[in-house]
């Protein structure tokens, strides 16, 4: 009997100490982002915010038992500034990213149904996200001088999913040769990711941790496309996800 009051008493402790890690977190995070203004546009990512940004992407991760797995981060450029891709499966997606990729600084272009984020949204603002609306061609026109200033001035980097939305059927879809410009006008380089395994996230948990795997398959330097037009490289970065995705 005394056996089962121990171990009842040891999983009571194992319970409190769970919530009360998980409640921590959450107000640590509320309170950070309470003095951020979404209607601000700041000039530069905050190191304090991007540190926590990614503490609550690896908090996410963490509480969704996934597993990830990454390779190909050394190819990244050293000292100079970058537009980033992938394909694009799940919301998990750009966390993982900016995760994988803490070392630098990234600031996605993301559609502005993702500002209105409870917690998330003040932590999108002050680390330089862009809010684009699909449906709006002369803002996207300024989200993307605004992603070109960014990369030219050494301000931050930036992530685009080239195929504008998450693909439900797994398949990698037409990149836009917009998102292309930013790279060219901006004269940097493009870091070109693969990412499989987050759409598993949501139908496993909680029951299955979840296997996720990022490749950072190959880094185009702007010798490289000079002579391109920007159909020509959504159609050469294309390819390249869709050689590295895994069968």
């Amino acid at each position: 009997m005394n056996l089962f009051y121990y171990i009842l008493a040891l999983l009571s402790i194992m319970a409190g100490a769970f919530v009360l890690f998980h409640l921590s977190v959450i107000l640590i995070l509320i309170i950070f982002a309470l003095p951020v203004s979404t209607k601000k546009t700041y000039d530069k990512p905050s190191p304090l915010y991007h540190n926590l940004f990614n503490f609550a992407y690896w908090y996410l991760i963490f509480s969704s038992r996934t597993r990830v797995h990454v390779t190909g981060l050394e190819k990244i450029p050293q000292g100079e500034n970058f537009m980033f891709i992938s394909n694009h499966r799940s919301k998990f997606d750009n966390m993982i990213h900016s995760y994988c990729m803490k070392k630098y600084n990234l600031s996605f272009i993301s559609k502005k149904e993702n500002f209105k984020i409870p917690i998330g949204k003040h932590y999108m603002a002050r680390n330089c996200y862009l809010s684009l609306d699909r449906n709006n061609v002369r803002q996207g026109a300024e989200v993307i001088a605004t992603a070109i200033n960014y990369i030219k001035e050494g301000i931050t980097n930036i992530g685009v999913f080239p195929e504008g939305t998450r693909s439900n059927d797994l398949q990698v879809h037409e990149f836009h040769a917009g998102t292309f410009k930013i790279a060219v006008r901006a004269n940097c380089p493009i870091v070109v990711g693969v990412i499989q395994g987050t759409e598993n996230i949501h139908k496993y948990f909680p029951l299955r941790k979840s296997d996720v795997y990022f490749d950072i398959v190959e880094v185009i330097k702007p010798e490289d496309f000079s002579d391109m037009n920007t159909i020509q490289i959504a159609e050469r970065c294309q390819k390249i996800v869709e050689k590295n995705l895994k069968k």
